[in-house]
């Protein structure tokens, strides 16, 4: 019983660091120069990379085809919305959540008939076949190369009244709430018996199999829900942005999540946040410095080689790792009865 106070007071206490931060964060970040719109921004990425952390931190799947969910909840939740078909924005957000979630179970189902380079090698074929689709045969409905334009500011009724989310902001905690309800999902998720199954899939599947776990039954749930994850964040993508751009399709959307996901520190929830943040804060900031704008990609790619040779864990897990140790080197030593054997 102490034990499991002990561990909801630590539940508690993470995701109140989390609120914190994320009510602070617009206010602080323009001190090292960034702005409430790069923040909107950092913030739908870390959502997204909670899905990818789900898959690949605590499960040990690597899957190069997010961008297909992120686009596709993207481009559903913009066509209901720019089209007139939807007016409520979480209803269209959820409908965009949810095609993408069964985008997932249905690639899922597909490929994780493979496993380790060959179950990477079919979501990257898959994240192929998604981009030419929204590209051709669908450019009717997604825009194709021009994507689509006009989605209004969200409006979220409220049954007494109507919140009309229109300044930068405004924009900002809204997105802050999305993802704050995300990562409070994530946490019981893992905290939960199904994490622990998990994790142990993570370590040795054959062992999970042979005390009687159903893996590929837990490895297509977790994927499902990763895709909804992408899903809602690719909605809140064109959302925030008022336009919904094709690249949320492309290979190179994947790759970035990944490399956020792992600087950030997988296996930690917060680390995709942390990724996302450093990753795009630096892209932002060498972009705009002066002489240094045409050797972005080569500075950026030079940062993340020195963060993953520094931290084995990531950033958040190199963190949680030294104060693991301190508390332990704190701790005082266990104590002993003078006169027994």
């Amino acid at each position: 019983m102490i034990l499991r106070a002990v561990g909801d007071r630590s539940t508690w206490r993470a995701e109140l660091a989390v609120a914190l931060f994320l009510i602070a964060f617009p206010w602080i970040f323009p001190a090292i120069g960034g702005y409430a719109n790069l923040a909107t921004r950092i913030l739908i990425l870390g959502l997204f990379g909670i899905g990818m952390d789900l898959i690949f931190g605590y499960t040990g799947m690597l899957s190069f085809g997010q961008a297909a969910f992120y686009g596709t909840g993207g481009f559903v939740t913009a066509y209901l919305l720019s089209t007139g078909l939807l007016h409520n924005t979480l209803w269209a957000l959820a409908a965009g959540t949810i095609v993408a979630a069964l985008c997932g179970t249905l690639i899922g189902y597909l490929c994780l008939r493979q496993a380790g380079v060959y179950f990477a090698m079919l979501t990257l074929a898959f994240g192929e076949v998604f981009y030419f689709l929204e590209n051709s045969p669908l450019a009717k409905w997604t825009g194709g190369e021009n994507g689509l334009p006009g989605l209004p500011k969200p409006e979220i009724p409220l049954g007494f009244t109507t919140l009309h989310v229109h300044s930068n902001l405004a924009l900002y905690y809204f997105v802050a709430v999305c993802f704050f309800a995300g990562y409070w999902i994530a946490r019981r998720i893992v905290r939960s018996p199904m994490g622990a199954v998990l994790r142990a899939i993570l370590e040795n599947p054959a062992r999970a199999a042979a005390v009687g776990h159903n893996v590929p039954k837990y490895k297509l749930a977790i994927f499902t829900i990763a895709a909804a994850y992408a899903g809602m964040a690719g909605g809140l993508l064109g959302i925030f942005q008022g336009y919904m751009p094709p690249d949320a399709f492309s290979i190179d959307q994947s790759g970035e999540i990944i490399i956020m996901t792992i600087i950030g520190g997988a296996g930690t929830l917060i680390g995709p946040l942390v990724g996302a943040g450093l990753w795009s804060y630096l892209r932002e900031a060498l972009q705009n410095l002066h002489g240094v704008g045409a050797f972005w990609k080569i500075i950026l790619g030079l940062t993340f080689i020195v963060l993953v040779t520094l931290f084995r864990r990531g950033i958040a897990g190199g963190i949680s790792d030294g104060i693991g140790l301190f508390r332990l080197r704190r701790a005082p030593a266990p104590r002993t009865d003078e006169g027994t054997a």
